[in-house]
């Protein structure tokens, strides 16, 4: 059984994930983003999510492994900060530009990061053990937080995209398994008379056939006989009704024929007429024959179908029910990837930057 811990975690998440687009709209409108804050608070300002000091001790601008950074713009202002436990996709220029935090930044901003080294990760840190350092390079103080803003972004968005898949599989398994136990209960209702009326025929139609697989081969190859039987037949009739005719023709000029003719012409008529009858039997014999073995096989096909479709639905709430349970111990335990940035002490340092 679900624990309530559990559900309350799953309605948490699908409130999230319908809370997810506006916050979306919102950023690409410029209407909300990341808090900061300075030594100088403004009265009434929200809680700050990340508080920003201002230092002025020089930096060097670095690259991958502290060499010097390079590019055609230098910086004159770096942020520094540290995550906890980083295990994320690298974060690229292209993330940047395209954050709603880009929209606000200034041209020779956006030039810096289309080509120059604008931030750099330097690596798990001695000084802040089990966080990753980075370091995030701009032309101004503006431009530097409108990185810390946009990296804050990019870190933010791709946990919500994973909680919004997670939640569209969720409503994917629910909505299945909602719809299979729907119609579960007629199917099973359902199974047991058809399958009676199946076994019924089956002792009628195939008594002596060893199981259903037998019994479903020798119906198949009766049909195939009797159809060829009933071609047969048809050609067969239709000479017969073709020399009736030629009779009747003679008949009608009886007037010119002698006694010996007549008597000739009816003893062939009682013949055909006898072979007639015979033929027409043998395919009223031949048509009872496929609409049984017809019949035996349509209600093979029902019960198989039936069948089919209970276990098909039992299974399909099996594995909804697992993939549930799979999917709500992970909302219980997420994994770092599924959790917002984390930054140290939820601080980030602005230092100027040395670039002689």
């Amino acid at each position: 059984m679900i624990s309530s811990r559990k559900r309350q975690l799953e309605i948490a998440l699908i409130l999230a994930c319908l809370c997810a687009p506006a916050l979306y709209a919102a950023l690409d409108e410029g209407k909300t983003g990341p808090k900061f804050e300075t030594a100088e608070k403004e009265p009434n300002e929200p809680m700050p999510e990340v508080k920003i000091e201002i230092s002025d001790k020089l930096e060097q601008w670095f690259r991958a492994q502290r060499y010097p950074g390079r590019g055609p713009i230098k910086p004159t202002h770096v942020a520094e900060l540290f995550i906890w436990d980083l295990t994320r996709p690298p974060v690229t220029a292209k993330e940047f530009l395209n954050s709603s935090a880009a929209r606000s930044m200034t041209r020779k901003q956006l030039d810096f990061l289309e080509g120059s080294d604008a931030f750099v990760t330097m690596g798990s840190d001695q000084t802040v053990r089990n966080h990753d350092h980075f370091r995030l390079y701009a032309v101004s103080e503006e431009d530097v937080r409108k990185m810390i803003e946009a990296f804050i972004e990019i870190l933010t968005e791709r946990p919500n995209r994973i909680r919004l898949e997670y939640a569209a599989k969720l409503r994917k398994y629910q909505e299945e398994m909602a719809k299979a136990k729907g119609l579960l209960p007629g199917k099973e209702a359902l199974l047991p008379s058809v399958k009676a009326e199946y076994d019924k025929n089956k002792e009628s139609a195939h008594p002596f056939s060893a199981d259903d697989t037998e019994a479903v081969e020798h119906a198949k190859r009766t049909m195939l006989e009797m159809n060829r039987m009933l071609d047969g037949l048809e050609v067969e009739l239709a000479g017969i009704r073709e020399k009736l005719n030629v009779i009747n023709d003679y008949w009608s000029k009886r007037g010119e024929m002698s006694e010996a003719a007549l008597a000739k012409l009816q003893e062939m008529e009682i013949e055909q007429m006898i072979e007639l009858r015979g033929a027409e039997a043998r395919k009223k014999a031949t048509v009872g024959t496929q609409k049984r073995e017809k019949e035996f096989l349509e209600l093979f096909n029902q019960w198989t179908t039936l069948d089919n479709e209970v276990k098909r639905f039992k299974s399909t709430i099996d594995s909804c029910e697992k993939n549930l349970a799979k999917l709500e111990d992970a909302l219980a335990n997420p994994t770092p990837d599924m959790l917002p940035p984390k930054i140290y002490q939820n601080n980030v340092v602005i230092y100027p930057v040395n670039t002689d």
